[in-house]
């Protein structure tokens, strides 16, 4: 077991929870809501890529979705989820929003303190 295991929020539920039966949406779309908001994400994603993972969810993805994945991910720069797509910096439109006002609000302290 990795160190990273210890911390992650599938094991504070049943583990067949991300192995749903063929076509069971229902709990594959549960599995997922623990992931998102696992701290560790990126790195049980980034492992189930690497050991070419055949069955479950893992670090937030199905199978057939991992399938599609043609690179390995790297962290969000804001949640330090995992980013798929070459040359993004943000997993998503929220992160990337949070970032911009985080960046406002520091260029608006500076601009006070001055």
């Amino acid at each position: 077991m990795s160190a990273w295991q210890d911390s992650a929020r599938c094991a504070e539920v049943d583990p067949e929870l991300f192995f749903p039966e063929l076509g069971d949406h229902q709990d594959a779309l549960d599995a997922k809501r623990v992931c998102a908001s696992c701290p560790v994400r990126f790195e049980c994603l980034t492992q189930a890529l690497q050991r070419r993972e055949q069955y479950g969810v893992w670090g937030g993805m199905s199978v057939v979705e991992r399938r599609a994945v043609t690179r390995l991910p790297h962290r969000c720069r804001q949640c330090s989820g995992p980013v798929l797509e070459a040359g993004h910096r943000y997993c998503g439109p929220d992160c990337q929003r949070t970032a911009r006002a985080v960046r406002r609000r520091e260029r608006q302290h500076v601009e006070w303190a001055a």
